[in-house]
């Protein structure tokens, strides 16, 4: 069985390879796999920490301070033109926090879709300027992984206490990506779509004991922009660039 901060542990592990991947070799996929499970382990640990932390509201503004203090660094740091993982968290949990309000249904839906939509801006603001002629408006506005990062988080909270329920509609949500994943395998594509090989994090959440486990309250979000850093540092001295 695993506690939250050795599942945490495990999601760090992963996260080096994905991003020792693309600070150092973004065109090499197979680094990419192991680091798939990074992302659901912490959608997963959101709809946890949003149920038994003592003020959720504390812990919602520490994640968007947070994810707000880190923009500029990580966007040196890796250069994807994305606001960095910590937002999309902090919008996942920001729905969660509606979710369990005593408001109609209808709201709470509406909630989730705007939450959807604004980590997508990106894609609406092109889409309504290549259709309609508009100007861009905040093009920036681009979460990682966008709807379905908010809906990963979204179906953890939903179906955080029926893991059974809870694989399934990952499945669903991973099961464009899977097929994306057979279709360029079958096309010999140097660079298959990875993605839905997030499943792979399943096992490990299957295992989670509900337990806290101990450890620094901010030694994960330390350990992101901390490692994020030291690669990107290495590859300077390394490369040259």
């Amino acid at each position: 069985m695993l506690n939250a901060r050795q599942l945490k542990l495990v999601a760090c592990i992963s996260m080096i390879f994905s991003h020792t991947g693309i600070i150092f070799w973004p065109h090499q996929v197979w680094w990419q796999i192991p680091g798939r499970i990074a992302m659901p382990i912490f959608a997963f640990m959101i709809a946890s920490g949003a149920r038994h932390s003592r003020n959720v509201w504390k812990y919602l503004a520490r994640l968007l301070v947070f994810a707000a203090l880190i923009q500029y660094p990580y966007s040196i740091f890796l250069a994807n033109g994305y606001l960095n993982i910590c937002f999309t968290l902090g919008l996942g949990l920001a729905v969660i926090v509606v979710w369990e309000k005593s408001l109609p249904l209808p709201v709470k839906l509406a909630a989730l879709a705007a939450a959807c939509l604004l980590a997508d801006w990106h894609s609406i603001a092109q889409w309504l300027s290549s259709e309609y002629g508009w100007s861009d408006v905040m093009p920036w506005l681009r979460a990682e992984y966008g709807w379905y990062g908010i809906m990963m988080i979204f179906t953890s909270h939903v179906f955080f206490e029926d893991r059974p329920k809870l694989a399934v509609s990952w499945f669903i949500l991973n099961a464009p990506f899977l097929w994306q994943l057979a279709a360029t395998l079958q096309a010999g594509y140097y660079y298959p779509q990875v993605q839905g090989l997030c499943l792979l994090a399943l096992p490990f959440i299957f295992l989670y004991n509900g337990e806290r486990g101990g450890g620094w309250r901010w030694e994960f979000y330390a350990f992101y922009i901390g490692h994020l850093a030291l690669l990107y540092i290495l590859r300077r001295l390394l490369w040259g660039f």
